[in-house]
């Protein structure tokens, strides 16, 4: 049987922290990647604002519309991508 933890972090990349060099090392591969995820959440955040406003033009749009249409197909996201365990 599966503890609760491996099925909620069945990815997890990283064990319990047991010493101070695995903390550090920890903590230097989160500063490492820190900045692209900065980058990434700063992207979402576009997209997002992007997502709202379509939104709010679609609204306003005839429904049937040619723009209407184009409008909604636009705020559609594709599907998602399942991420493997790395």
């Amino acid at each position: 049987i599966k503890s609760i933890h491996q099925t909620l972090f069945p990815c997890r990349k990283y064990a319990a922290i047991s010493s101070s060099e695995q903390r550090q090392s920890y903590k230097n591969d989160f500063n490492a990647e820190y900045s692209e995820y900065r980058d990434l959440h700063a992207r979402i955040e576009r997209i997002t604002r992007r997502f709202t406003q379509l939104d709010a033009k679609l609204k306003q749009l005839l429904q049937g519309s040619e723009e209407y249409k184009v409008a909604r197909e636009l705020k559609t996201p594709p599907q998602k991508k399942k991420a493997p365990c790395a």
